[in-house]
């Protein structure tokens, strides 16, 4: 059967090659063991040979997310997807929820006028987990919270240079955190730019955005110091409710510098800090809606070092922090319960009092070191070690009954080979063994490439991906209190949690006919879960027996199997234009326990996704300096687990960009249109989409 899916594949792609060559031929102490590889790591040299040009496949991209070297998105072992400058541009895309819409299979969503869910594959939760989100390599996952902040990352979107993907399990690559996806945001390097740039977005919504930029040198070290600013006053009110007051104030200050102070190092220092203040609710309740402080900021070193032998070894360390605080006073207890203040003590057994809602103060900090060794191609063989070492901690009395620190440490090791043999097959292996807190998860990948005619690439993957509950999941006992006492029971950790597991199986193929500029990438996929964190709920006697009697309790109790495919297609028919489709097709089947007692009951999120899902973007340049695109999304109707059900929606966007020079400084101006159509909900009803309009103004000094 394989051999004749190959020769069917083999007669396609030639007979399409040949057409379009007609067409367009005119145009750690406690670890003995990880001690022992760390040093082995850090030794010089071990023989190897230069890397190989011939290796390289001309214009054909290259990316590290999969394999954590460099590698032709042909011969990476998962479906890979790239946004780049240019891409970005186009779309006119205003958040990071703009930006995952081009994504294949990834769901997008805004839970709150500035809060965006992102995830691949995922179920719709307000804080979905399973994605590893990295910005230059630094893991930006949020242990408090299971997620990304996408608020804290203290990046602006004109500093991304490009946004490496993989669709699908990448725990082999990334750890637990990459069980559906992986994600590397990869900001412009200091020596890219010089000068001064300064961009001001006015628009929908109060929308007033700023960054400056400023690129320059001292001595042997590059440079850049980016701060922003962003406000809006989030989705509009809701009628006969009230404003939901999930606008945003937010300051945030990033500083990237390169250092080589010889031929064979080089030293990336980043750091930044973010302070935010965003309204923070469920758009059900607007009337819930609370303002929330976040203070974040991190600081990372990079160094990598060249051996004699073409090797190259490299150390990061890096801290992530972050502190948020919400509360609003509700009143007194008798007031808010409807009681008599007399009848709180004897009814309650305390005083009557002020009591509050929120999170109140949340700590969350993690300290990560990793040593890696990648070694130069000896006879079609590529291989880079690791080893890695992080410390964490989360503290808030909401999420875990008390307010005292809870620490993890963790540690892992890894492996990624790639061997390519003869010119036709690229055989691709990697492991990932981590120590955690629920014992050793081992997450291994196997991949098959075989390029059946030049420029025409198969692509066979099998893996099993572990994932650890994080440390808030493991250690959750939520419950809003008054006096101490427990009214409304939330969520708990169950005794036994544990791992869960998705074994993935994928077939794709990538194709690229450089006569006709199209490029071409087909997957079809399958993805069985098992043990999965799910929750099911469980009576419960609370002291003060006013809301529910029930708690929510975290087990290995979910299970799934996602078969489908994806589709990713570009065209640039003549020079200065694109056209780009995207395509993603899930059938997921499901089931959870829902409850254990009185009787056993079972329950699926079948809906929970969008079946169908893709947008397709149109962009020309019109004249050397004028040009302009239109990007059409569409997504299928979805019962999101976290919020409400969503009807099917279009949405069309467009924006004009003109450059010229201003003052012999040269200068953009863009206008922006998003949804240029009907109005459609977010995740909740109440999160309504209009239409929005900005203008974007650049300049660049020298």
């Amino acid at each position: 059967m394989l051999a004749l899916w190959l020769a069917w594949f083999r007669l396609c792609a030639a007979k399409i090659q040949a057409i379009a060559n007609l067409l367009f031929s005119a145009r750690l102490k406690s670890h003995p063991l990880l001690l022992s590889l760390c040093c082995w790591l850090l030794a010089s040299d071990a023989c190897g040979a230069a890397v190989s040009e011939s290796d390289l496949l001309g214009d054909i991209s290259q990316v590290s997310i999969a394999s954590r070297f460099n590698q032709s998105v042909s011969r990476a072992p998962a479906s890979v997807t790239i946004i780049d400058r240019a891409l970005l541009d186009a779309s006119g895309a205003q958040t990071w929820g703009d930006i995952f819409r081009l994504v294949p299979g990834f769901q997008s969503y805004a839970t709150n006028g500035n809060r965006y869910g992102v995830s691949y594959h995922g179920f719709g939760k307000q804080l979905p987990n399973r994605l590893e989100v990295m910005v230059d390599g630094r893991s930006v996952y949020e242990p408090v919270f299971s997620s990304v902040m996408w608020s804290t990352l203290g990046v602006n979107l004109e500093d991304i240079e490009r946004i490496e993907i993989v669709r699908g399990p990448s725990t082999a690559s990334q750890g637990s955190n990459a069980m559906l996806g992986a994600v590397n945001i990869i900001t412009r390097t200091p020596v890219q730019d010089s000068g001064t740039a300064l961009t001001y977005t006015s628009g929908a919504r109060s929308t007033r955005n700023a960054t400056l930029r400023h690129n320059d040198r001292l001595g042997d070290m590059y440079y850049r110091l980016s701060i922003g600013y962003q406000h809006n006053d989030g989705f509009p009110a809701v009628t006969g409710e009230g404003p939901l007051e999930d606008g945003r104030e937010l300051y945030q200050l990033a500083f990237r510098s390169t250092l080589t102070p010889s031929l064979f190092d080089s030293i990336d220092i980043s750091l930044g800090l973010v302070r935010n203040r965003e309204g923070l609710g469920d758009g059900d309740h607007p009337d819930e809606y609370l303002s929330t402080d976040y203070d974040s900021n991190y600081q990372s070193l990079t160094w990598v070092h060249a051996l004699d032998s073409g090797d190259e070894v490299q150390a990061r360390f890096y801290h992530n922090s972050l502190r948020l605080d919400n509360r609003t006073d509700l009143g007194l207890i008798s007031t808010a319960f409807g009681i008599p203040p007399a009848a709180v003590p004897g009814f309650l057994g305390i005083p009557d009092q002020v009591f509050s809602m929120g999170l109140d103060s949340l700590a969350s900090e993690r300290l990560d070191l990793e040593l890696e060794r990648r070694f130069s191609d000896w006879h079609g063989l590529q291989t880079v070690l690791g080893l890695g070492a992080r410390s964490e901690y989360v503290s808030n009395a909401f999420l875990f009954a008390d307010d005292e620190k809870i620490r993890e440490e963790s540690f892992r090791f890894y492996s990624h080979n790639q061997w390519a043999v003869g010119r036709d097959w690229v055989f691709n292996f990697g492991v990932m063994v981590e120590d955690t807190h629920v014992g050793t998860l081992v997450s291994p990948r196997v991949g098959l490439n075989y390029e059946f005619i030049p420029n025409h690439t198969l692509r066979l993957v099998a893996g099993r991906s572990e994932r650890s509950p994080s440390l808030s999941e493991a250690n959750a006992d939520q419950a809003s209190k008054v006096g101490g006492l427990a009214y409304n029971a939330v969520i708990r950790a169950g005794e036994d949690l544990g791992e869960e597991r998705v074994d993935h199986f994928e077939l794709g193929y990538v194709g690229r006919f450089p006569a006709a500029n199209i490029e071409l990438d087909l997957s079809f996929f399958r993805e069985q879960a098992r043990d999965a964190v799910d929750a099911y709920s469980e009576d419960v006697v609370l002291p003060i027996p006013f809301f529910d009697d029930s708690v929510l309790v975290s087990a290995n109790t979910g299970e799934w199997e996602t078969t489908g495919a994806e589709l990713q297609f570009s065209y640039k028919p003549i020079p200065g234009s694109l056209l780009r489709l995207h395509y993603a097709y899930l059938d997921l089947e499901s089931d959870y326990v829902k409850s254990f007692e009185p009787t056993l009951r079972y329950s699926d999120f079948n809906t929970s996704r969008p079946r169908h899902s893709g947008g397709l973007l149109l962009a020309y340049q019109l004249t050397p300096r004028l040009d302009g695109s239109v990007t059409t999304y569409y997504q299928s109707k979805v019962e999101w687990r976290g919020g409400n059900p969503i009807d099917e929606f279009s949405r069309v966007d467009a924006q004009l960009s003109y450059q010229f020079m201003a003052g012999g400084s040269p200068a953009k101006i863009q206008l922006i249109a998003q949804n240029l159509g009907s109005n459609y909900s977010e995740y909740s009803r109440n999160n309504v989409f209009e239409t929005r309009f900005y203008i974007k103004v650049e300049v660049s000094l020298p």
